[in-house]
């Protein structure tokens, strides 16, 4: 591990197969040239059922990660403020606006794109409006102003707080609601594509992406070990398989490898860092241009081991024989577990995708399982629907004796970083940290 640590630094990774994701993932890492159909979607597009049309996906969201981490998000950003989007709005849609802006005034990829072939020129755009405001409007603006192309978005529908789930009729309502929003879906991609839906193929993704869970689910098991096998900076990199990648084989391969990695860590009682003190849980969007935040920790002996944001939940049982309602199943029991687990504070939860929300009871749980003893918060000013409810649960961690510094920065734009007030920020944290273990020792 370098011994630098300053600001914008490149995250080291404990993993090997982590740092070789890009051998492991290279449909996703390789992606380019021309393909004959192309759809730019938002997460909770359920990429099983995309691979049963054999359509290929870029992701706007992604791709607004992609350049934080190469720190060429900001000329987006500005080009997008210079048509009107604020700076308030969600920099991964001002970074993927900006650089269609730059495309259709070049007619080609942008020299300033972090991939020489950029995303490719969609035919389609699938959206969700699940969980943030900008997703209601966001692809309509690309389609009306650069990409003139068909558009699709779902309106997954969660049970309000106070609701009673297991009230049948309830059930019923919110089941049949998802399934045909997808039902609807299935029809436009039988449009757009000229295909029927490959059924046998729809299954055996959802058998793939079943197991995928599963196996990552697991991994995430393992890092409740002492010392914890595997950091922050790696569970941030291994999203990619669980947000854009599900159904695929290769995702599948290199969740088993991590998790047999992981595995292989926790009998060798091998860890992250050798002299582990300090175990944290992470809540928020980590800052993409500057991963190595999670290493300057580590070097405090300090180690992301939980966190709250993209946690995938639980694995759940479906039936497979007709996928679609398999489908829905998963999204519904996925939409209980975060529902019975007290997500007061961020209610969206019917996710056709696999992230779900992470609510008070569970919280509290977590700090318990994953021996949790301290907590840091990203509160991202341009992502509302991420940092709603932090301090809320800043509060409850605390009323747990869980020390928690909160600040605020941005996903993608590294203007709103400040190192030097971060790090002034965690230094007397683990100061704290240290009084109240020696406290208890």
């Amino acid at each position: 591990m370098s011994p630098v640590h300053s600001e914008m630094a490149k995250a080291t990774r404990s993993l090997e197969t982590v740092r070789n994701a890009k051998k492991y993932l290279p449909s996703f890492y390789n992606r380019g040239g021309q393909r004959d159909a192309l759809a730019w979607c938002m997460h909770a597009v359920p990429t099983e059922l995309l691979l049963s049309f054999d359509i290929e996906c870029e992701w706007p969201e992604n791709f607004g990660a992609l350049c934080a981490a190469r720190l060429v998000a900001t000329t987006f950003i500005d080009i997008a403020g210079q048509e009107g989007y604020s700076s308030e709005l969600c920099s991964y849609l001002t970074t993927s606006t900006g650089y269609c802006s730059r495309c259709a005034e070049l007619g080609e990829v942008p020299p300033e794109s972090p991939l020489a072939e950029g995303m490719g020129v969609p035919g389609m755009l699938l959206g969700s409006t699940w969980f943030c405001e900008p997703r209601y409007k966001w692809l309509q603006a690309m389609s009306t102003r650069y990409f003139p192309v068909p558009v699709f978005c779902t309106d997954p529908l969660s049970p309000p707080y106070d609701a009673d789930i297991h009230d049948p009729r309830v059930a019923e309502h919110y089941r049949s609601y998802l399934l045909d929003e997808l039902k609807a879906l299935v029809v436009f991609l039988e449009e757009q594509t000229g295909k029927k839906l490959d059924v046998d193929r729809f299954r055996r993704a959802m058998e793939i992406s079943q197991e995928s869970l599963k196996y990552w689910y697991e991994t995430l098991e393992l890092r409740k070990a002492r010392p914890c096998p595997m950091g922050s900076e790696d569970y941030f990199t291994c999203i990619i398989a669980q947000l854009y990648m599900l159904g695929k084989e290769e995702a599948l391969d290199f969740f088993q490898r991590v998790h047999d990695e992981v595995e292989e860590r926790v009998k060798k009682g091998i860890g992250v860092i050798s002299d582990e003190q300090y175990r944290l849980h992470f809540a928020g969007i980590p800052p993409w241009y500057n991963l190595g935040l999670f290493n300057y920790l580590e070097t405090k002996g300090a180690i992301g081991v939980f966190e709250s944001t993209y946690y995938p939940g639980p694995p759940v049982e479906i039936d497979l024989d007709d996928p679609l309602q398999g489908l829905v199943q998963r999204i519904w029991k996925k939409a209980c577990w975060s529902h019975g687990s007290g997500a007061e504070a961020v209610p969206e939860m019917s996710n056709p995708g696999t992230q779900q929300v992470v609510g008070r009871e569970f919280l509290i749980q977590s700090v318990r399982d994953w021996g949790v003893d301290g907590a840091i918060m990203h509160r991202t000013r341009s992502c509302r629907a991420v940092s709603w409810g932090q301090t809320h649960y800043r509060n409850i961690l605390e009323r747990e004796g869980i020390p928690t510094i909160l600040f605020e920065s941005d996903m993608a734009d590294p203007r709103n970083w400040s190192d030097s007030r971060v790090k002034a920020m965690i230094e007397p944290f683990i100061e704290t940290l240290h009084e109240l273990k020696e406290g208890k020792a």
